[in-house]
């Protein structure tokens, strides 16, 4: 009957702990899965190393601006020259300024943000990064580009690098939107303060000390500076910043002639963009009543102008278009104080106005929707949710995430009643100190969604996963999908803004802002700066981005490939 004991001995025995640390693949031989090669390909999209000169923008060790050394298959790129860039890479340093002494009306900042010109050449498909720098003098990013054992590798002591890979209205993307199966993110970095410890200065961290230790971020880089009106802390100023008693002081260290609500742009459309809102409803339809302005004698007259006698109608219009514009329009009050009513259904269901028939009552309202008004500002937190990702190693060593969300409801889809943190960590002692370790991110997707659906798509729910050295060590389960977004803004306004990521730190959202007239207080102290203007002490040597979910077969291959390198 044989032994009902095995031979005295169990011949299977396993004990698993910690389910959230290690990886397990069973297979029928015995022998390990074989390595995928999924790492290369069409799944490996960026690379930078700092130990390969071409990297760097000039082929040395200059390090303002990085390139990968890997580009996407899809990636598109036509050209293109741009005069309004000014507007919001003067923010993070991509548009660089420096005030000149004895301009006292800043014509530099005026010209600077508004006769900026930038080029991006055709075909150039690879995903570029630029060092981050400040407006204010307040704040210190340095970076340092060092040889060692381990190669070159920078040196970041409350410096990192950012850019954009996709410009929204225009035919230009380096990196897609959304993927099919997952994606993954690999770092060599290594955890220092005492390198950083001759330095000195103000860095983002000393002001948010809660935000130190970011070493990766996705999304939109700041909210919308133009979310509200800004005419400048000293109206009053009209010939030169320190020309009057009015115009002295601190605040008018940047004071322009202009203010932001003079100022216009003309995008593609051809039609002038006001820079501030009131954001403007423009509808361009076909004149087909012949319908025009009236002008002065024979003369047309300037828009808005009395001339001839006539009044603000003056737009002598010849062609087969009408430009018609109006201010955005919010409700600003329900209450109806006519008691006036819409007939309504006895059921209390409101009916067509002017319906009459059997089951009709007379006291339900249903006609009234509000007093409305012009909206006078933008919801600047509606580009920010679910548009901010940022990960972590803090001090003790853990290693997590942090991202935004919406509290309240979503009324309409434009307006949001605040903002959430949303984080988690991994115990301590994840990433050691002074020490190189290979951190990879992994994000796997429950459902696998082809590439021509993915554009309609609900968001997925997923695994996102932190492996220290090839060993998986952190899990978040049910975890959105990621998928960056345009800010709620004409195209021309946001250049350079959303669909962004950064190397080496969070974002400083609008902490380094300029503006016409100067710096809108309204602009600091946003949920942007105050969560992610932080970033990571120490070193990186590597950076890589895949947009396929990697198994652990593939992490713990690449691990140990390039772990020879770094064993000190």
């Amino acid at each position: 009957m044989g032994n009902l004991k095995n031979f005295k001995f169990n011949k299977l025995d396993a004990f698993l702990s910690s389910y959230q640390y290690y990886d397990y693949y069973l297979n029928m031989n015995g022998n390990a899965i074989p390595y995928s090669g999924a790492v290369s390909g069409d799944c490996f999209v960026v690379q930078y190393d700092f130990n390969n000169p071409n990297v760097y923008s000039t082929g040395t060790t200059s390090a303002d601006t990085i390139s990968s050394l890997q580009t996407w298959t899809g990636a598109t790129n036509t050209g293109y020259t741009f005069n309004t860039f000014g507007l919001t890479g003067i923010d993070n340093g991509y548009i660089t300024f420096n005030k000149t002494t004895g301009d006292t009306s800043n014509i530099a900042l005026l010209n600077t943000l508004t006769g900026t010109t930038t080029t991006i050449l055709s075909g150039d498909k690879r995903l570029k990064l630029n060092r981050v720098t400040g407006m204010t003098e307040t704040y210190e990013y340095p970076i340092d580009i060092l040889s060692g054992s381990t190669g070159s590798y920078a040196k970041l002591c409350g410096g990192f690098y950012q850019g954009y890979y996709k410009l929204d209205g225009y035919n230009y993307q380096v990196l897609p939107d959304r993927v099919e199966k997952g994606w993954t993110s690999e770092f060599w970095i290594r955890k220092s303060d005492l390198n950083c410890s001759g330095y000195t200065g103000t860095t983002l961290n000393d002001t948010y000390p809660d935000n130190k230790g970011f070493f990766f971020y996705m999304g939109t880089r700041a909210e919308n500076k133009f979310w509200n009106i800004f005419e400048g802390l000293n109206t009053g100023c009209t010939s030169g910043c320190t020309s009057s008693s009015a115009c002295t002081g601190t605040v008018t260290t940047y004071c322009t002639i202009p203010k932001e609500t003079d100022i216009a742009i003309s995008g593609d459309s051809g039609y002038p963009v006001r820079l501030s809102p009131p954001p403007l409803d423009i509808t361009v339809i076909d004149n087909q009543f012949l319908m025009y302005g009236r002008a002065g004698g024979n003369e047309c007259g300037t828009c808005g102008a009395t001339k001839g006698g006539l009044g603000t109608l003056t737009t002598c219009d010849t062609g087969k278009t009408v430009t018609i514009t109006g201010y955005t329009q919010e409700v600003v009050n329900n209450q109806n104080p006519f008691l006036i009513y819409g007939r309504a259904g006895n059921d209390g269901s409101c009916g067509t106005c002017g319906a009459s028939g059997s089951g009709f009552g007379d006291k339900t309202v249903c006609a009234f929707t509000g007093f409305t008004s012009d909206l006078k500002e933008l919801d600047k937190n509606i580009d920010i949710i679910d548009n901010a990702l940022g990960f972590r190693v803090k001090d003790d060593g853990s290693i997590g995430y942090r991202a935004l969300q919406m509290t309240g409801t979503c009324v309409n889809e434009v307006y949001t009643t605040g903002v959430t943190i949303n984080e988690g960590y991994s115990v301590s002692g994840m990433v050691s100190d002074d020490k190189w370790h290979k951190v990879s991110v992994r994000f796997s997707l429950d459902e696998n969604i082809p590439t021509n659906k993915l554009k309609c798509a609900p968001l997925r729910i997923g695994r996102l996963m932190f492996y220290v050295d090839g060993r998986l060590k952190f899990v978040v389960d049910d975890f959105k999908e990621f998928v960056s977004k345009r800010l709620n803004e004409y195209k021309d306004k946001q250049l350079g803004v959303p669909f962004n990521i950064s190397l080496g730190g969070g974002s400083q959202g609008l902490l380094e802002t300029m503006t016409f007239d100067g710096r809108d207080p309204g602009d600091l102290g946003l949920d942007i700066e105050k969560n992610f203007a932080g970033t990571f002490i120490g070193d990186i040597s590597e950076f890589k981005f895949y947009i396929c979910d990697l198994d652990w077969v593939d992490i713990n291959n690449g691990f140990n490939i390039d772990k020879s390198r770094y064993t000190s």
